[in-house]
């Protein structure tokens, strides 16, 4: 148009693309304490719902940790891969982002693993401690193998669905997000501790 090549602009007539909104819907404090305290029947199950619950970690991220990624003296958690599953198959990679994050814990969840991991060792018959590759979450007692995600997801809705709700793990990690920022963080710590690129826009936009 401008070096006067065309006498009509074709982006008038076009249709404009629908903007996508998100609509995350995270849980209510008070469903997310009633979902902790049903998680918690089971030790390990509770333990992971409370991780995803603090931490706003990404449920492949989750099934990936092991205790080499969690530094007790510095109370900081560290996420630097995924478990990606497609079918039956399932494999270790980067994490969405391709970045690694360290996440601050509290008080009480830094206690929380460190009674988890001495209570996994002495299950599992391996002396004090779990050993550092050993994962998290395990289906396995010695901590050699990762659970799967879709598993994850499908324990976690059918939980909720005992409780009287429709709801995913996902709907965790927008929890904790949106805890985080009604309390006075500050977004750009928010999508650091998320694992959102752009400086916290995207954390704003979801």
């Amino acid at each position: 148009m401008r070096w006067t090549w065309l006498g009509v602009n074709p982006f008038d007539l076009t249709e404009p693309i629908a903007v996508f909104r998100s609509d995350p819907q995270p849980q209510s404090p008070e469903q997310a304490a009633a979902i902790v305290t049903e998680a918690w029947a089971d030790l390990d199950w509770g333990m992971l719902v409370w991780l995803a619950m603090i931490t706003g970690a990404r449920r492949g991220e989750l099934c990936a940790l092991a205790w080499d990624r969690f530094d007790t003296k510095a109370a900081v958690l560290t996420i630097r891969s995924s478990i990606a599953q497609r079918g039956g198959r399932t494999w270790e990679k980067d994490t969405k982002t391709h970045q690694q994050r360290r996440i601050t814990l509290d008080a009480d969840t830094v206690a929380l693993l460190q009674a988890f991991r001495r209570h996994c060792a002495q299950r599992a018959g391996l002396g004090p401690e779990m050993p550092l590759e050993a994962r998290i979450f395990s289906s396995a007692p010695d901590g050699r193998t990762w659970l799967k995600p879709d598993s994850v997801s499908q324990r976690y809705s059918r939980m909720c669905a005992r409780l009287g709700w429709d709801m995913n793990i996902h709907q965790l990690r927008h929890y904790s997000a949106t805890e985080l920022i009604t309390s006075g963080v500050d977004i750009r710590t928010v999508a650091g501790r998320l694992g959102h690129g752009g400086g916290g826009a995207t954390t704003l936009r979801f």
